[in-house]
């Protein structure tokens, strides 16, 4: 049997390793329903795709270098009431890409829409603090997804 890191120790590393990685972005991704799990990992992914597909104005992702797309890290919350994302993202190259917080606030907003099916809410807010890492972590149990996770190998 292999030892195991308490929660609360990991949600401290997690939490400091969130606050120290750079992200330009914190950002809560909400559903307005419930689901599963695995329904919120493939809701997610499709976002990450949606979004670089569209900040990159490419139909195919395949080739795209990895510094180019989406460099995120999201917790799930709630899923048996409002299932949601809370994370924080590294949107330095959609912002130079897009050229204003504006734009890249409308494309992640309408990646959302499109992975969920017109359902849900984004909040998005530049220059998050420890704070926001620590908020974005507050129901940890050890379940997070990388944005990295998703892009196609």
């Amino acid at each position: 049997m292999g030892t195991t890191q308490p929660p609360l120790k990991e949600r401290a590393a997690i939490t400091n390793w969130c606050a120290n990685d750079n992200y330009t972005h914190a950002i809560t991704l909400n559903t307005d329903r419930e689901l599963t799990l695995p329904r919120l990992r493939s809701i997610c992914s499709t976002f990450c795709h949606r979004l670089d597909k569209r900040v990159l104005r490419v139909r195919n992702l395949s080739g795209i270098p990895v510094e180019s797309r989406t460099r995120a890290i999201f917790f799930p919350e709630n899923l048996e009431t409002n299932a949601h994302l809370h994370g924080l993202a590294d949107f330095a190259h959609a912002l130079q890409t897009l050229g204003s917080e504006g734009l890249l606030k409308m494309e992640v907003r309408f990646a959302w829409m499109a992975a969920t099916r017109g359902a849900g809410s984004v909040h998005l807010e530049s220059a998050p603090d420890r704070g926001w890492a620590e908020y974005s972590t507050k129901g940890f149990d050890g379940t997070y997804f990388l944005a990295a996770d998703f892009h196609p190998q």
